[in-house]
């Protein structure tokens, strides 16, 4: 288990901020959390339209999880964390 954990102060204003504040270390998870954001960067499709629990089974983690990782990332909730996920498909996909 990782000593050390950064969670964001504010919500990113962008999918492309989230990732550049995951690879610059602004934000660093633990483990299972970690998992969860992988997968949704590489699946952001998962975040913008999912429930928490289709999430957490997809990532094999617990819903509970889930809600950490939006929380470290400086979102209330996985609803408020959508808008980021959508904005990149829709940049994406037009």
């Amino acid at each position: 288990m990782r000593k050390h954990m950064r969670a964001l102060n504010c919500p990113p204003s962008s999918f492309e901020a989230l990732k550049l504040a995951i690879a610059s270390r602004q934000v660093i998870f633990p483990l299972r959390v970690e998992n969860v954001a992988k997968r949704v960067l590489e699946k952001p499709e998962l975040m913008a339209f999912e429930s928490t629990s289709s999430i957490a089974e997809d990532c094999g983690v617990s819903a509970a999880t889930v809600a950490r990782f939006v929380t470290n990332i400086g979102f209330c909730d996985v609803a408020e964390a959508r808008g980021i996920f959508r904005a990149e498909l829709c940049r994406r996909f037009g």
